[in-house]
């Protein structure tokens, strides 16, 4: 049982953020060969959602989901490492000020690494 599952059921200090995303998932997700996707970027929620729609009798198939989400992201992930690295002023800025001056930091998604 997930976290929104359990504090749907259960109750507790989750229980009205679960009944909201309960809510959310009916109105404002689109169900299609048992796919469920945000209609506001299209996609899948995250697992514990997923299964949260199900528990709630939306018809999904938590496992097309998974497989879904997981195909989608692999793809994503492969696509950001490939694109050339963008190196603005403003981006250079905001790594000094969150590491200091004269540090190594890495993208570690794309592996890309930056001075600060």
């Amino acid at each position: 049982m997930t976290n929104y599952v359990k504090a749907l059921t259960e109750g507790g200090v989750y229980q009205a953020e679960a009944a909201r995303t309960a809510e959310k998932l009916r109105t404002a997700a689109t169900i299609s060969d048992g796919i469920i996707r945000w209609n506001s970027n299209n996609a899948v929620p995250p697992a514990e959602c997923v299964a949260l729609a199900a528990h709630i009798g939306l018809p999904v198939n938590v496992t097309r989901c998974t497989e879904t989400r997981d195909r989608e992201t692999t793809s994503f992930l492969a696509d950001y490492r490939k694109r050339p690295r963008r190196d603005s002023l403003e981006a250079r800025f905001e790594r000094r000020a969150a590491f200091g001056k004269g540090h190594a930091v890495v993208d570690i998604i794309s592996g890309h690494h930056y001075r600060t």
